[in-house]
């Protein structure tokens, strides 16, 4: 999607386009993603309250730009939804903990496959994988 079709389809959604608003959708469309509210004030260029950036990211997510999950730890976590950023994975090193995202996605014959046979209708996908980093595989 084009960086004047995200703002029409945004505005369109109701969203009124802030200065805060402007910067979190562009980290996001930049890659960025399963960020927590504190790592979205981290990489800001203004400083806003942490309150602000809470109340920036529930909007977004209430039209659908983002959409939340709560990983393990419990913590808030959020991505773009598959309209406006395409599916990704993400890969964690086991030994250094760094993450990275993956840029493929799930087979659509894997996902019509889980729908098929589970009777699931698959929105959005992820896929989770774990091993050492290329930094942490020479170092042994």
């Amino acid at each position: 999607m084009s960086t004047s079709g995200i703002w029409d389809k945004l505005r369109n959604s109701g969203l009124r386009i802030t200065p805060l608003k402007k910067q979190v959708v562009e980290l996001f469309m930049g890659g960025a993603c399963g960020l927590s509210a504190r790592d979205v004030r981290d990489r800001l260029t203004c400083n806003p309250h942490i309150s602000t950036i809470h109340r920036c990211l529930g909007s977004l997510e209430q039209i659908g730009f983002l959409r939340p999950d709560r990983n393990f730890e419990g913590v808030l976590r959020y991505r773009c939804a598959r309209s406006f950023y395409p599916d990704h994975g993400h890969f964690k090193c086991e030994k250094c903990g760094r993450r990275f995202p993956v840029s493929c996605k799930l087979p659509d014959e894997f996902i019509k496959m889980v729908e098929n046979t589970c009777s699931f209708q698959v929105v959005n996908s992820d896929f989770f994988l774990e091993g050492k980093c290329s930094k942490c595989a020479i170092a042994e």
